[in-house]
């Protein structure tokens, strides 16, 4: 038997790295103009730190900023938004790096941070920023960078918890782990780390504003349980708790929509 032949060469190993690696980046559809609730003369290009970030605005004066999530677009944010248009309030919508009409093609938590901060002060003040899943980490990045934000929802945050991570998720799927460790190092190198889930926890503990938290039960994705922690670690939180939604439809259901608008109102 040749021992040898066991071991994947250097140039098939990298070519399963990359490979690995092509399977992570953010695979959300464009956003091209008309398929959203805004005109296309709304949108504008913010230009920040590392990149663009498209950016669509209604209204004048103080806005409240909605972030998406991972593999999605502002998009989401239809049944919300179109709530803010009828009732005259200003909104910000954005893609963040990697996703939709961004031609990004770095997409950590770090660039989507930075994209965040990047928007608020171009575009301030905000008056609140409304959050999903991977975009909860982008907004506490942002706050991180020292953006303005006064008033925080956040709707069902991506938590740290490293049984949970993407490496972690590749070595349950049987990944071989010479592959992932290659994918790791190429990863490390092209994006200057990130891989690893931002501490949201660490950084709202700073965190003086206003805050809630919204999760459910039936979120497989990001479980209610770390999220009721955080919000009993924290003063300044509020926690709103559902059974049935699951990840997505968390950010399109009138009652949590309702229950948005009914904290952002009450100052």
């Amino acid at each position: 038997m040749n021992l040898f032949a066991l071991k994947p060469r250097m140039d098939d190993l990298d070519l399963q790295a990359e490979a690995l690696l092509a399977g992570m980046a953010p695979s959300s559809p464009s956003a091209a103009p008309g398929q959203n609730m805004l005109p296309p003369n709304t949108r504008r290009d913010v230009e920040g730190l590392h990149a663009l970030s498209p950016v669509w605005r209604a209204g004048d004066g103080p806005a409240t900023l909605f972030v998406h999530g991972w593999d999605d677009t502002h998009r989401v944010w239809r049944r919300f938004g179109q709530d803010w248009l009828m009732n005259a309030r200003p909104l910000l919508l954005m893609d963040l790096p990697g996703h939709g009409a961004s031609k990004a093609e770095d997409w950590t938590w770090k660039f989507a941070g930075q994209a965040v901060a990047d928007v608020c002060a171009a575009e301030g003040p905000v008056d609140a920023v409304v959050a999903h899943s991977f975009g909860c980490a982008a907004a506490a990045r942002a706050l991180e960078l020292g953006a303005d934000i006064p008033a925080l929802v956040l709707i069902a945050p991506a938590l740290r918890d490293e049984d949970r991570d993407w490496a972690a998720r590749q070595r349950e799927a049987g990944v071989d782990e010479a592959v992932l460790a290659r994918a790791l190092e190429l990863f490390e190198t092209r994006m200057g780390g990130g891989l690893k889930p931002f501490d949201i926890q660490a950084e709202l503990a700073a965190y003086a504003g206003r805050l809630l938290l919204i999760g459910s039960a039936a979120d497989e994705d990001c479980p209610l349980e770390p999220i009721k922690a955080l919000c009993a670690s924290l003063p300044n939180a509020t926690l709103h708790a559902v059974d049935h939604l699951d990840h997505r439809d968390l950010a399109q259901d009138g009652d949590i929509l309702a229950v948005i608008r009914a904290f952002l109102n009450a100052v």
